[in-house]
């Protein structure tokens, strides 16, 4: 993953948190919008890839309505929130595993959810045998693969770039 300075005018660098390369991933694959928009279903959606529920306050808003960062960041964190508690829900020994499939199993608890995520039994037998190349080929034969073909791809290269 990247790095980042440690402070201004200090020329030593640190690698990511977890949680600080989740984000950068999350964000690349959802983008960020400060606005309502539809995604590809039709749904109004917002920030990071946030679905407008009912007991969201932007609930009802017409698309374009402009949202701040400040809540961008809570609606994120809300969400992060929920798909890490999946993960931990899906993997108990979600703490324990590399980086890398962390963000995998958190990414997709963030897209997809817990109902359709948990569906993906085999990739999920892989991860709990620690064959990550399996993992990835379990990912590669989906339809979600199919659907969202770069996002998925990038997932299976994350678990095949594991050592072991």
């Amino acid at each position: 993953m990247a790095t980042k300075s440690k402070g201004v005018g200090v020329s030593e660098w640190q690698p990511l948190t977890f949680e600080e390369s989740l984000r950068l991933v999350l964000e690349q694959d959802e983008g960020i919008v400060h606005g309502i928009y539809e995604d590809h279903l039709g749904n109004p959606t917002c920030g990071i890839g946030h679905l407008v529920i009912e007991s969201d306050r932007e609930y009802g808003w017409p698309l374009g309505t402009e949202i701040g960062e400040a809540r961008v960041t809570q609606l994120y964190n809300q969400d992060v929130g929920i798909a890490l508690k999946d993960a931990r829900w899906l993997h108990p020994d979600f703490d324990d595993l590399p980086d890398a499939v962390r963000i995998v199993i958190a990414s997709l608890c963030f897209q997809l959810g817990l109902p359709r995520y948990q569906k993906f039994k085999l990739h999920h037998a892989a991860i709990e045998a620690r064959d990550w190349r399996e993992a990835a080929a379990q990912l590669r034969d989906s339809n979600l693969y199919r659907q969202t073909t770069n996002r998925t791809e990038r997932h299976a290269r994350r678990l095949e770039s594991i050592d072991g």
